[in-house]
């Protein structure tokens, strides 16, 4: 069977039937015989040939003359006879005709479902009226009908394809109803514990008052019955000192026999208020709500796609607000003091949410120390306690970053079988190439990192103790040297590593830097000293003063330890620039975050809730980022420039 699905009908068709009269050969008068010039014919075309000439046969097909006066002179053609020899053979037996199966088919009976050959045609199909057709106008039809099924499955397959997305968008729709049923439903139960929370303080008030009430009585009462028995005590010692007399004075001197009327003073019935619990009467048991379902009719036939979207955009937003309300309710130690937006003196950003806690988990920290973040919303952390750098998007932890330890370290580490830390991140900043630029601790050197973690350079020369590092529009880095006292320009390649460096300026123990978008650079200065440093930490001592320098390394405007009349700097551990080109300046001994306009002025952006801000970032969606080392979480809070007003 394997033989003849590759045998072609048609080459079968030419070898095993004469070119002349298209008749199929066979053993006696439809022998083949082979020509001089190679061409095969029938025996009995062969002698009508012979017949019309004298000493040989022109051939039909070349014109080339075979010389013979007898056919027998002509060769057979042994291949062909061969073929018809092995023609009960399944491989050729299926290419001739059904009926006869001697002759090769050239027709189709569409009734029967056979093919035949021209004799057996006319036999018996045409005589009963069956339809033949030729075999090619067979088949090509056969193929037009195989063609339109096809066309069918395949369009079925299609619509299978459309009614499994649609059945995926509402899965997708369903799944965000849930969790939207489950917000509203957290919602009223908040709602729920303030009306029992105003309950409470009404019953509280009301059982106070009567309280009150009942024990000014009782205390009237008290004062009366103390008259009363001072009263009493008086008589009493009046009549002992008559007793101890001697009988002649006692009988000489009248005793006053007028009588204490007390019972007219003492109380006898008192009118209080004696509280009672009413309760209030609920046929059922209490609670917030009941699932209640709704018949729905989905119809597959339409596309869920861009319902699924615009529903996610939608819950993505109750999202947002049971994210702020879960976490003001779920942390009692941290509640930001919000003010109206005209109140004078104070500013303040909308507390909206508290990412991470404290351990070594992915997700988690242990004393942070800086933060950025991408063009893209993607957040960077430098984990100082956990030696790591933890990347992450909008759908949490994404990578973390840790440098492999050298060959030496390897050495150390299986020699002493410590567990040495191989990478201490101090700062960390991100370029517009994207590669991430890191100060280490752990050999004081800067390191510059791919997004996949790959190192790509490392830098040590004429660095004494590198600490902050921020990325400029160009692309270089601004790293500063708080024991050498410079700011050093770094430019990184890919592929090649540092190609380029060079010293921006000087200034008195430099140590966090930010830069904005003109490609000015903004640095602190001095030694800043957290009083509060509880684990006695270096990272945590900031600078008092800032300043600031351009990209032609001329020095700018400064903002002094007393940046105004009645405040001062104590202890800057962070900065960040807006996007209107204003500067925020996170204070870890104030226990603030600063806003400075770039017209000049300060306010204040956030006054409670932190207890050690180290790092300040703003994403691409206007929101706050700040780092509090202490509580080993990132807080984020609604911060819009536009909306921010100047204190003067």
């Amino acid at each position: 069977m394997a033989t003849a699905a590759i045998l072609d009908p048609d080459i079968i068709r030419e070898v095993l039937e004469c070119s002349i009269c298209m008749e199929t050969f066979n053993q006696d008068q439809l022998r083949p015989k082979l020509l001089q010039c190679g061409h095969t014919v029938c025996r009995q075309c062969l002698e009508k040939l012979l017949a019309s000439t004298i000493n040989g046969v022109r051939c039909p097909f070349c014109s080339k003359v075979s010389r013979m006066s007898n056919i027998s002179q002509l060769a057979d053609n042994l291949t062909v006879l061969k073929i018809i020899d092995s023609a009960s053979s399944s491989a050729t037996m299926c290419l001739m005709c059904k009926v006869c199966r001697n002759r090769l088919p050239k027709q189709y009976c569409q009734v029967c479902r056979l093919v035949l050959c021209d004799a057996c045609k006319a036999e018996g199909h045409e005589q009963q009226g069956h339809p033949v057709l030729a075999i090619h106008a067979a088949a090509e039809q056969r193929r037009r009908d195989v063609g339109e099924k096809l066309s069918a499955l395949r369009q079925m397959m299609q619509d299978i394809q459309k009614k499994k997305s649609a059945l995926d968008g509402v899965f997708r729709k369903l799944r965000l109803k849930y969790k939207s049923v489950q917000q509203d439903y957290a919602k009223a139960e908040l709602g729920l514990q303030d009306e029992l929370t105003k309950s409470r303080t009404a019953f509280s008030s009301s059982l106070s008052e009567i309280e009150k009430l009942n024990n000014q009585v009782l205390e009237e009462q008290t004062y009366l019955l103390n008259l009363a028995e001072v009263q009493l005590v008086s008589r009493c010692d009046y009549l002992t000192m008559k007793i101890k007399q001697a009988d002649l004075a006692l009988l000489e001197e009248a005793i006053d026999e007028e009588e204490l009327d007390l019972k007219c003073n003492l109380p006898v019935l008192l009118k209080l208020q004696e509280p009672e619990l009413v309760q209030a009467e609920h046929l059922e048991p209490l609670g917030v709500g009941q699932v209640r379902t709704n018949q729905v009719t989905v119809n597959t036939e339409e596309d869920y796609q861009e319902q699924a979207e615009s529903s996610f955009s939608l819950y993505r937003d109750v999202d947002m607000v049971a994210e702020k309300a879960c976490s003001l309710t779920a942390s009692p130690s941290f509640k930001p003091k919000l003010v109206e937006p005209g109140a004078s003196g104070s500013q303040q950003c909308q507390f909206i949410k508290k990412m991470g806690s404290k351990g070594n988990l992915p997700g988690m920290f242990n004393l942070p120390v800086s933060l950025c973040v991408t063009m893209q919303g993607e957040v960077l952390v430098a984990d100082r306690g956990n030696y790591r750098i933890q990347i992450f998007n909008r759908k949490g932890f994404q990578k973390e970053i840790r440098r492999s330890p050298s060959s030496i370290d390897n050495f150390v580490l299986s020699f002493l079988g410590a567990d040495l830390p191989n990478l201490i991140p101090l700062s960390i900043a991100i370029n517009n190439q994207g590669l991430i630029g890191v100060t280490d601790n752990y050999d004081n050197s800067v390191k510059v990192y791919t997004p996949d973690g790959h190192c790509v350079a490392c830098h040590k020369n004429q660095l004494i103790k590198p600490w902050g590092i921020a990325a400029m529009p160009s692309g270089q880095f601004v790293v500063t040297d708080v024991e050498g006292g410079k700011l050093w320009s770094l430019a990184v390649d890919r592929s090649v590593g540092v190609v380029n460096y060079s010293r921006l300026c000087s200034a008195v123990r430099p140590k966090f830097v930010t830069c904005d978008s003109s490609g000015t650079v903004y640095f602190t200065q001095g030694l800043g000293l957290n009083i509060e440093n509880r684990h006695n930490e270096h990272q945590l001592e900031g600078g008092f003063s800032i300043g600031s320098v351009g990209t032609d390394g001329q020095l700018g405007k400064q903002l002094s330890h007393f940046f105004s009349e009645n405040e001062d700097f104590r202890c800057i551990a962070g900065m960040c620039v807006d996007s209107r080109g204003d500067l925020l300046v996170a204070d870890s001994g104030r226990k603030e975050i600063l806003h400075f306009p770039k017209e000049g002025s300060f306010s204040v952006l956030i006054q409670e809730g932190l207890t050690c801000p180290v790092g300040l970032a703003i994403t691409p969606k206007g929101q706050l980022l700040v780092l509090d080392c202490w509580d080993h979480c990132v807080k984020v809070y609604d911060y819009h420039p536009r909306r921010q007003s100047c204190t003067d």
